[in-house]
């Protein structure tokens, strides 16, 4: 059976397919099932519960394409079969297909499932997916035509499952030889490895909560893009996301996809009233790291490479559920190159390490500026009450920029502060460092105050060796450069590190008093326009 096309957007060509696009698929795939209702008995009477139970949950998780074109649309073809096998049963799905709102349709085709019962309305799942996965396009008559096959060579999929929580709580998963096959043989994508694990453990909450903690994992190795001329165009030794989650309510994360299926069938969001509370105190942190290694990409049409030893990020939020909270970030990179390289090899980055952090978050202030922002949205998007209306109109909202105001106060008393952790750049000629904070103050003149320490490395021997020889003249290039880092020379203070190699330090602060100082220099009127900047303080003569 064909499904409507969802979405005026072209299609994207096959090879156009990420790796990231197929292990989502999967994951909503492996996440979707809710043997809620089944009975922990495996006999004919819990295989006939299982089957009405999936018959019934399957198209509310996986729900057919909706009316507005957006999002992916499934269709489910017949109904699912559970028949008793010793201790579980041994389950097969309705044949799925889907539609993506390109158009492209993925003919699942028949999954496989083992569920075993467990206390405590928990079961043990494992899935089998069909080991080739047809894909196709629209084409210009509107009709679907062949554009490419997944294929999945060895498979490995188990899990534990709460009914109640209908909630995926472990996963132990391992695919190989996965790849993505253009119809017309141009044009292939694989991935030689993908795994997937998660453990999330219960502990007690306040009131009588049960929250979950525990690690999460997904990774693949071994990724590879051919054009249609079999030349490879990106590759990819491995990519790993982990994450650690930190006393997760999931009876609120339960009760949020309900209210999200419940307000989905209205054809309307939720209201503030009904949403936030299911979002505050959801979980108390969660902290992720993505790594990427040995990253190659060719461009085709100017030959240009790009490769990269490693890039990593990271994140975090801490403590959500507490007093205060702190939110981090983080990017590391080195082993970048570029050929041809848009700037000159000795300033070309080798290594980069950012860590920013907001550190001292008062939550409840937060919380409350954010429900009444929320709250002033939702009544300016209210429609007008109607003519000789007589209900009691409700007392305005306060204003965004009362909600700000209230806000900054609160972190002006937390002491809420902005932290650069770390700023590393390293290059052949130079390298630098960066540290320093600023801390919300309601009284300073640009709200904050505090600053930051950079020190650079390498930049006078740098402007030295670019000199040209006597009687030579620069190229434009080169004689851009100089101006460039004879200014930063200029506004830097000249000394010695611990090996008696020259730096340039460079202390930036904003005062109470709205000064934006450099090295103790007024670096104001130079901002506004006004000119140079004021000399720094004279230092006192030491008496003798």
């Amino acid at each position: 059976m064909r499904l409507s096309r969802l979405s005026p957007v072209p299609a994207l060509p096959v090879r156009s397919l990420r790796p990231a696009l197929i292990a989502g698929g999967m994951l909503a795939l492996l996440a979707g099932w809710s043997p809620a209702q089944a009975a922990p008995a495996v006999d004919d009477a819990g295989a006939k519960a299982l089957a009405a139970s999936l018959k019934k949950d399957l198209p509310r998780w996986f729900p057919p394409p909706s009316e507005d074109g957006e999002g992916v649309g499934f269709e489910w073809q017949g109904e699912p079969t559970v028949k008793p096998a010793g201790d579980h049963y041994d389950v097969a799905l309705p044949r799925l297909s889907a539609e993506d709102a390109e158009g492209t349709l993925f003919d699942i085709g028949t999954v496989l499932l083992s569920v075993t019962p467990k206390d405590d309305g928990q079961y043990g799942v494992s899935i089998t997916l069909p080991s080739a996965i047809k894909v196709q396009n629209l084409d210009d008559n509107d009709e679907y035509v062949d554009a490419a096959t997944i294929s999945i060579g060895k498979q490995s999929f188990t899990s534990t499952w709460s009914g109640a929580l209908e909630t995926l709580l472990a996963v132990d998963a391992a695919y190989n030889d996965i790849a993505v096959n253009a119809a017309d043989g141009k044009g292939k994508i694989s991935v030689a490895s993908m795994t997937m694990v998660q453990d999330l453990k219960p502990e007690a909450g306040t009131g009588g909560a049960t929250l979950w903690s525990g690690p999460a994992a997904f990774a693949f190795g071994g990724l590879s893009v051919k054009d249609d001329k079999n030349k490879e165009l990106v590759k990819i030794g491995g990519v790993t996301a982990e994450a650690t989650y930190t006393r997760v309510d999931l009876t609120k994360v339960s009760a949020l996809q309900k209210l999200s299926e419940q307000t989905a069938a209205k054809g309307a969001a939720p209201t503030s009233a009904e949403l936030l509370p299911k979002l505050q105190g959801i979980f108390g942190g969660v902290s992720g790291a993505m790594r990427l290694s040995n990253l190659s990409v060719v461009n085709p049409e100017d030959g240009t490479t790009v490769t990269l030893g490693q890039l990593a990020f990271r994140s975090g939020l801490t403590d959500l559920d507490q007093a205060m909270s702190t939110v981090s970030m983080g990017i590391e990179a080195r082993d970048f190159a570029m050929t041809p390289s848009p700037a000159p090899a000795a300033f070309t980055p080798r290594a980069f390490e950012m860590k920013l952090s907001v550190a001292k978050l008062p939550n409840s202030a937060l919380w409350k500026a954010f429900t009444e922002l929320a709250k002033a949205a939702e009544a300016e998007e209210a429609p007008p009450p109607k003519k000789g209306a007589k209900a009691k109109a409700a007392p305005p909202p306060p204003s965004s920029d009362v909600v700000m105001q209230q806000a900054m106060a609160a972190m002006g008393e937390a002491g809420t502060e902005l932290r650069i952790d770390a700023l590393n750049l390293d290059t052949p000629a130079t390298a630098g460092t960066a540290t320093g904070a600023v801390k919300v103050a309601t009284q300073a003149a640009f709200g904050v105050t505090g600053g930051a320490n950079v020190l650079l490395r390498g930049i006078d021997a740098a402007v030295k060796a670019m000199q040209p020889a006597p009687g030579a003249k620069p190229d434009k290039e080169t004689q851009d450069l100089l101006g460039g880092l004879a200014m930063v020379q200029a506004m830097g203070q000249a000394g010695k590190d611990d090996t008696g190699a020259d730096i340039r330090t460079y202390k930036f602060e904003v005062t109470e008093a709205g000064q934006l100082l450099l090295n103790g220099a007024d670096m104001t009127p130079l901002l506004a326009g006004g000119g140079e900047p004021a000399p720094a303080p004279a230092e006192k003569p030491k008496k003798k």
